[in-house]
């Protein structure tokens, strides 16, 4: 008999930046709400299962309808955990979905990081993440 094996294969068709900043999550998000120009809304905790303790990720999100880029600010540090536990010194992701453009993504780069409240705020590498089935959503 002839088995067949298949190998899904992820497509992560998103960019994500990562934010360095000592900030309460509400006030980061005023201010990439007012240097992006966009406005992101407080969402439900995002909640991940994670060695059977479930663990809670501030969430907001901004649908920018005229460019339809998806906008989302997530913590990476809970009480308990990291959601993405390679990059411990990331406190917040920015995570641009649909249209987004490695152009964007740097433009948007940039203007953080001309923000007194964010310490750094890099592009990063989805593919190499090995935790990055934890930002599907």
């Amino acid at each position: 008999m002839i088995k067949h094996t298949f190998k899904l294969e992820e497509d992560y068709n998103f960019e994500i930046i990562g934010i360095s900043c000592h900030s309460k999550n509400y006030k980061l998000c005023w201010v990439v709400n007012n240097a992006l120009q966009i406005n992101l809304i407080r969402l439900n905790d995002f909640e991940i299962l994670k060695k059977k303790e479930t663990l809670s990720f501030s969430f907001y999100k901004y649908i920018d309808k005229e460019n339809n880029i998806e906008y989302y600010l997530i913590a990476n540090k809970s009480e308990n955990g990291f959601l993405i536990s390679e990059k411990p010194s990331v406190d917040y992701f920015i995570i641009l979905k649909e249209s987004a453009s490695p152009k964007l993504t740097t433009k948007i780069t940039t203007i953080l990081n001309k923000q007194d409240i964010i310490l750094m705020a890099y592009k990063i590498d989805v593919s190499e993440l090995k935790s990055i089935k934890n930002l599907l959503f």
